[in-house]
């Protein structure tokens, strides 16, 4: 069980959210603006923030962030940002502003929760696992990169190089042509040495901002391959 505030201008979307992770085990507290938010840090301890990008008023999504990531009691606390907004420059905005995750409306409730407890787990054997392909494609990256599993969350990738862990970046990879995707944002989830004679990393990265629209296309692929 993990405490989480939740913030959006909507009360029918602090319904949804509360139902989903409360039915998750989670104990939730709302707020419907920025101000609110604010004084909630400030009285409690929270383990995950899910706030909306753009509300009315005082502060938005990014702003939120922005406070939360320059007070040192609350800098490492981990924040979604959940909007309806689907521009890439909208999410490159929430990543600059110091986002963990973008999470696009509408919710994907298999979706949120795994991203939700991959940002909570201490254990990279506890994260959750989405089905996923076995595939062999090269990628383009600052030096020997493959990809070596793809899921609807994110990749894992073969590297002989170490990537920092929370690091953003966009990957080039025929793979992406092939479903029909534009190269969407990761974030390095963990980066682990494999033993050999020669330096080699297992990465395991998630998508950030993906859209259901970039999403679907994804599932069929993989559900196409694992029928092969």
């Amino acid at each position: 069980m993990a405490k989480i505030l939740i913030v959006d201008d909507q009360k029918s979307v602090l319904l949804t959210l509360e139902a989903l992770l409360g039915k998750d085990g989670h104990l939730v507290t709302a707020c419907t603006n920025a101000v609110e938010a604010l004084h909630s840090l400030a009285q409690n301890t929270f383990d995950l923030v899910i706030t909306d990008a753009v509300m009315p008023g005082s502060g938005d999504g990014y702003a939120l962030t922005r406070t939360i990531r320059k007070q040192p009691l609350l800098a490492k606390t981990p924040v979604i940002l959940l909007t309806g907004k689907r521009e890439k420059a909208d999410i490159e905005k929430g990543i600059e502003s110091g986002v963990n995750d973008y999470v696009v409306k509408p919710i994907d409730p298999e979706l949120l929760l795994a991203k939700i407890r991959n940002l909570l787990v201490k254990k990279p054997e506890d994260t959750v696992q989405f089905s996923s392909a076995a595939v062999n494609y090269k990628a383009e990256w600052e030096t020997k990169t493959e990809i070596v599993t793809l899921s609807e969350l994110g990749v894992t990738i073969s590297s002989s190089v170490a990537v920092p862990v929370g690091k953003i970046l966009r990957l080039n990879s025929p793979i992406f042509e092939e479903i029909g995707i534009p190269k969407v944002p990761l974030r390095i989830d963990s980066c682990e040495e494999i033993p050999g004679p020669e330096p080699l990393y297992r990465i395991q990265a998630h998508f950030v901002g993906i859209t259901e629209k970039e999403l679907s296309p994804i599932r069929l692929w993989i559900r196409a391959r694992r029928n092969y």
